[in-house]
């Protein structure tokens, strides 16, 4: 149960700044700060790295959650 709950809790937050640095990417949101390349990059790099922690953590969502993604598609099937 705790690994779970921390899993989906880095999962949320994984996504939740990859989406927040992805519109701030997309609209150049950044352009008003001093800098405006450093902190692209930085940006970037925040979207990049929380996108790869997300991938990570669906991989072991997915292995973990295994058992039961069977069941469901065998009950779905009609096996």
């Amino acid at each position: 149960m705790k690994k779970n709950f921390y899993l989906d809790l880095l999962l949320f937050v994984s996504g939740l700044v990859c989406l927040i640095t992805g519109i701030v990417l997309d609209f150049h949101l950044f352009g008003g700060f001093g800098g405006g390349r450093a902190l692209k990059g930085i940006i970037t790099d925040v979207h990049t790295y929380s996108g790869y922690i997300m991938m990570i953590g669906l991989l072991f969502h997915l292995v973990w959650h295994w058992k039961w993604i069977k069941a469901v598609a065998k009950k779905q099937i009609g096996h």
